[in-house]
């Protein structure tokens, strides 16, 4: 039994479960198949240097395709498999990753988001071993509730994976859970990159509901981001470090909340032109460069905040809206600066289905930054770059209108 629930697992993965017909569905009581689908129909205009640039116009995107095969053992032991997709043209480079995967054209790339085994000791220890999901991420992605509109501040920058490999323990303690944590030893790079790394870096979060409404939670990250390997452990290298505060009131009527955080040594931007990178060069010195001669790593800060509400004005409708505000290169470019906000309704049209009109505007000054989930290709930049040593960096905008929705099977 337990191989053809692997089987049907891996087939359906591959794209193949309509070719196995009632086999592949055949999984048992104890294994559940279904999906999640965040996509868009929207309008995009982008500026950088004053100029329209991709993806400016008109389209429909996918933005994540989830299949998830849950499996029970018992009562103590799971399974999750999570197969994620997305389009890439040509070069990718996702996370934290050592390394970009090249193609010589437009592909559709199917990969594991989450893959890990789970043994439920009791509510308040739960162990998972594999790829698992970030706990700060996953923690305030809750809170602010509208994940398939925006990922949080925090993953969109660039200053977290989702997911990633390692072992997590988590649990929920306390009279009516009011306490509850999850730490994770991970090796840094990300879901994408399991690549084998000299240290182990670790992330946690640590929540406390002293009401069943309000939320407090603070966060810490610390490690290398998977870039020290036994190639490159005896360079010159940085810890990179960040810490998270949120505070949220989270309702069946309405949510209000925000988030801070302080991202050291993530990336840095280049003095010149602006252009935000990292964590190469960042966190190990791998070359000398421009920016940094002496072929010594750099050390940076950045900072930001995101604040957001929504009301559920109807049982089926709401109105929600977000702002976010972060300084991404205080030590090289103090005036590298990231604006975002987005305001919208949305519509439950069934309880897997929800639609949303929304807006989003954002804005980059004095240099570019990447950004993950503008469309199918996974990022796109914003902001204007600089010729190295003139001193004028210039700026860019990014706003698009659309109808997103997501829906669960």
């Amino acid at each position: 039994m337990y191989k053809r629930i692997l089987l049907a697992a891996a087939l359906t993965a591959a794209g193949l479960g309509a070719a196995t017909g009632a086999r592949a569905a055949d999984v048992g009581a104890n294994t559940t198949i279904g999906g999640l689908v965040y996509a868009d129909v929207s309008d995009i205009d982008e500026q950088q240097n004053g100029n329209d640039v991709a993806p400016t116009g008109v389209g429909f995107d996918i933005k994540r395709a989830y299949l998830i095969v849950d499996h029970t053992f018992n009562n103590v032991w799971s399974a999750n498999l999570t197969t994620d997709a997305q389009y890439i043209s040509s070069t990718s480079g996702t996370g934290y990753t050592n390394s970009t995967t090249s193609n010589s054209g437009g592909v559709t790339e199917l990969f594991i988001k989450l893959l890990y085994l789970q043994a439920h000791v009791n509510d308040a220890f739960v162990v998972h071993a594999g790829s698992y999901n970030d706990p700060w991420i996953t923690f305030v992605q809750n809170l602010y509730g509208y994940r398939y509109i925006e990922k949080t501040e925090v993953e969109r920058l660039g200053f977290a994976n989702s997911a990633d490999w390692g072992v997590n323990a988590s649990g929920i303690a306390g009279g009516n859970g009011i306490f509850s944590y999850s730490v994770s030893g991970l090796n840094g790079g990300g879901y994408k990159d399991p690549t084998r790394t000299k240290d182990v870096d670790f992330d946690g979060a640590f929540i406390v509901k002293p009401l069943a409404w309000l939320n407090f939670g603070a966060g810490l990250y610390s490690g290398h981001l998977g870039q020290i390997t036994q190639t490159t452990a005896d360079l010159a290298s940085n810890t990179a470090t960040r810490f998270d505060l949120t505070a949220a009131v989270v309702t069946n009527q309405f949510r209000l909340g925000g988030e801070y955080y302080n991202a050291k040594n993530y990336k840095t931007a280049n003095p010149s032109t602006g252009v935000l990178s990292g964590p190469g060069g960042v966190v190990v010195a791998t070359n000398a460069t421009a920016k940094d001669p002496t072929g010594t790593v750099v050390s940076n800060d950045a900072d930001g905040y995101s604040a957001w509400a929504s009301y559920n004005f109807l049982r089926r409708w709401s109105v929600f809206g977000r702002y976010d505000d972060s300084k991404l290169s205080k030590d090289y470019d103090p005036n590298l600066q990231d604006r975002y906000y987005n305001f919208g309704a949305s519509y439950e049209v069934l309880p897997t289905l929800d639609l949303a009109l929304v807006y989003k505007h954002e804005e980059v000054t004095d240099g570019s930054v990447t950004i993950a989930g503008a469309d199918g290709n996974a990022s796109y930049t914003i902001g204007g770059t600089a010729v190295a040593g003139t001193g004028i960096k210039t700026s860019g905008q990014f706003s698009e209108v659309g109808i997103y929705t997501q829906y669960s099977f």
